[in-house]
């Protein structure tokens, strides 16, 4: 009797909490392709060509470490994130930036599988804009990290145009009665 009781609680309630979790996890995904349009907004606004974004989140440089400078506790969230593969939330197209497959865009760079040897980067990028034309590179998002409160939260930006083009940076942002704003831009890297 027991055991039947047990099984009944059991078929109730496992639903419920699958019902929930999968709501808190699309509650979060929702709260990250609002913080990462905003973090987008500048190159979105932008008038000119478009770059092509990677569908994979970018986990942050092993190396980079803010240290004092993020008080806000976010940093440490942003590379608990994206310690494993994850895909960045749909919907964060616009007219200058266009989400494409990882594969697709890195399939420019790896070995010619005709001839097994490793393509020149200057061919390869060569190939991309012409496989893409008005594209202006590619770019890379991490998830976003929030700080304990939820009011801070941090991005990992990284763009690539060149053999020699291309920078990184971490995107600040603050929750506010409009919307999430960029706060500040930190670089880390030019190229």
């Amino acid at each position: 009797m027991l055991k039947r009781f047990i099984a009944i609680i059991a078929l109730c309630v496992v639903p419920f909490l699958s019902a929930r979790a999968g709501s808190t996890h699309q509650a979060f995904e929702r709260e990250d392709a609002l913080v990462l349009k905003a973090a987008l907004h500048s190159q979105c606004e932008s008038g000119k060509g478009f770059v092509l974004l990677s569908s994979m989140a970018a986990a942050p440089r092993t190396g980079d470490d803010l240290g004092d400078a993020d008080e806000s506790g976010a940093f440490d969230d942003l590379k608990r994130r994206n310690s494993s593969v994850t895909a960045l939330p749909e919907g964060l197209s616009c007219k200058a930036v266009r989400l494409r497959e990882e594969r697709e865009i890195k399939g420019f760079f790896e070995q010619d599988s005709v001839s097994a040897e490793e393509l020149p980067v200057d061919d390869a990028w060569k190939r991309l804009y012409e496989s893409f034309p008005g594209a202006k590179g590619w770019m890379t998002l991490s998830l976003p990290g929030y700080s304990p409160d939820g009011a801070i939260a941090l991005v990992y930006v990284a763009r690539y145009c060149g053999s020699l083009c291309g920078g990184g940076s971490y995107v600040y942002l603050r929750r506010t009665d409009g919307g999430w704003k960029v706060l500040f831009s930190f670089p880390t890297w030019v190229s």
